[in-house]
């Protein structure tokens, strides 16, 4: 699984300043202060599997957003 606890890694810095708010939690943070994933999320419109590239507000809320059988694939 590809993430980082370093979003600069992925995101242009201007970006980096951008409030944001976690996909799990909904808690309100600042993108550069956050943990990027690629992450599996179901698409609304379609109800199709997908991943990309998620930003949590932290390690804790990236682990409870993914579903258990997609962290066993990790190494």
């Amino acid at each position: 699984m590809l993430h980082s606890l370093q979003p600069a890694q992925f995101v242009f810095a201007d970006d980096l300043r951008t409030p944001w708010q976690c996909p799990e939690c909904k808690g309100a943070f600042v993108y550069g202060k956050g943990v990027i994933s690629l992450a599996h999320y179901y698409e609304a419109d379609t109800g199709k599997l997908r991943r990309g590239l998620l930003c949590f507000c932290s390690t804790r809320c990236l682990l409870d957003w993914e579903h258990p059988a997609m962290l066993g694939l990790m190494h």
